[in-house]
């Protein structure tokens, strides 16, 4: 048993500074999607042997990486290592129950969830204030960081063009929150497919219809839009990334209540893929969507659907 988890923490070193190193390479094309799969050997550990193991895992990758640049390094630290070991304390949280079964109930989900939006907007957050606690110093900061990313990457510059450099500075959190958030949870997805094909034992999950949104989180997204139209600067580039965070995530409630009230459908196949479609080939219809999950604030409207039909 020893023997097969230092196998594992050992290929879970490598792959994730595989997949954080290849990109700075300089390489382009299909390779350079490596970077999203960062948090994947971490949940990997996480899931199967606890969060002190994406610990041990997270040491040795930071000071390879290290080996590349401080800043680098700080970069992987913030936004990859500290949030797969605060995530999975969390999943790896559970209890038996006092029954003849001894079934074990694990922490929710819907709550992992919850605080996967609530990281990767914090995240967005302490990043901006470190760019700039003003408009201007961020304005300037954001311009000399695409200025650096052209020298590591000049093939993105035809990609990037900074034609408004306050709509970029604007913009640019709200990116990378909604990234963060599907990086997070997507790599989350594939994790506890890889574990249960690994270890039948693994953790059990709750289906991905009945993901939902704590109440709370309605009043949250009702004053970060207050706050993006009257307020100016620094906050209100604060104010537009919160209000994204919560947007996405009402984005991916409302998918699951459409996962969910589609159960019993003959042709639920059919309608899932064409809806997933739809939203990558034209942005705009994820709206209703959206729509649909925060009229599911209060985590009903999956029954009142299923009642009404």
């Amino acid at each position: 048993m020893i023997t097969k988890q230092i196998s594992f923490l050992f290929l879970a070193i490598l792959l994730q500074v595989l997949f954080f190193i290849y990109p700075l390479s300089g390489n382009s094309g299909i390779l350079f999607n490596l970077f999203l799969l960062c948090p994947l050997p971490l949940y990997f550990l996480g899931i199967l042997f606890g969060y002190r193991y994406v610990i041990f895992a997270s040491i040795p990758a930071i000071l390879i990486i290290y080996s590349y640049g401080v800043n680098i390094a700080i970069a992987y630290f913030f936004l990859f290592a500290i949030p797969s070991v605060y995530l999975s304390y969390f999943i790896g949280l559970n209890k038996t129950t006092s029954t003849e079964d001894n079934e074990i109930i694990w922490y929710p989900l819907s709550l992992i969830f919850s605080k996967i939006i609530m990281l990767s907007l914090i995240l967005s957050i302490i990043g901006i204030l470190f760019l700039g606690t003003n408009i201007v110093d961020y304005n300037n900061t954001i311009s000399a960081i695409y200025s650096d990313v052209y020298q590591i990457r000049p093939d993105l510059e035809e990609t990037i063009q900074l034609n408004n450099i306050a709509l970029m500075s604007a913009s640019l959190p709200s990116i990378l929150v909604a990234f963060w958030i599907m990086i997070f949870l997507v790599n989350l997805w594939i994790a506890t497919k890889i574990t249960k094909k690994v270890d039948g034992k693994a953790r059990s999950w709750d289906g991905f219809d009945e993901i939902s949104l704590p109440k709370n989180y309605i009043y949250l997204l009702i004053v970060f839009l207050a706050l993006a139209f009257v307020t100016e600067g620094i906050i209100k580039v604060m104010s537009i990334t919160g209000a994204t965070a919560i947007l996405v995530g009402y984005s991916i409630n409302g998918l699951s209540v459409l996962h969910n009230v589609t159960k019993n459908f003959n042709l639920r196949p059919l309608v899932l893929t064409t809806l997933y479609i739809l939203v990558l080939l034209f942005v705009p219809f994820i709206i209703p969507v959206t729509i649909l999950g925060i009229m599911d604030y209060k985590n009903n409207l999956r029954n009142k659907i299923k009642s009404r039909r």
